[in-house]
């Protein structure tokens, strides 16, 4: 955020496998910078927290001290370079096909098998694709028997 030293950075969403792989008790070092317009942002210290302590919402628990650890040494009255606090934090779930399964979603499932390239012309009475005007030819007569056996929907 340009021209302050009380930033508020806009709101951003991040998969939950991305910041911490599914562990929630896992280490996510946050680093923060003064940037400048010619790349040669400049450090201005870091902090660490986890998925956990983040879910705790806006509190005490997520104000982080932002620390400098060579400005720590150099300086023996320096505490802090700021603060960072923790404004909103909302998880939104998104449910993959397994949760739909395990929901009890059922599923009409159809396969098809096309081996055109190894049957031949269809043109020609060998082919199993074969269109005869008085028989079904092989397919056709393998899915007539087939759906008498089973519904499908």
């Amino acid at each position: 955020v340009k021209n302050t030293l009380n930033p508020v950075w806009q709101p951003f969403s991040i998969p939950v496998r991305a910041l911490c792989n599914g562990d929630y008790d896992r280490t996510i070092k946050v680093e923060v910078y003064d940037w400048d317009r010619d790349g040669s942002h400049d450090f201005i210290g870091e902090f660490t927290t986890s998925y956990k302590e983040l879910c705790r919402g806006q509190n005490q628990l997520n104000v982080h001290e932002v620390v400098n650890a060579k400005k720590k040494i150099k300086k023996k009255r320096y505490i802090n370079s700021g603060t960072v606090s923790l404004l909103s934090f909302n998880v939104e779930s998104e449910h993959t096909f397994l949760d739909y399964i395990k929901g009890g979603t059922q599923i009409h499932f159809t396969v098809a098998i096309d081996f055109t390239a190894s049957n031949g012309n269809p043109s020609q009475s060998t082919s199993l694709h074969y269109m005869n005007p008085y028989q079904m030819n092989a397919y056709a007569m393998m899915m007539s028997r087939h759906t008498r056996h089973h519904s499908w929907v």
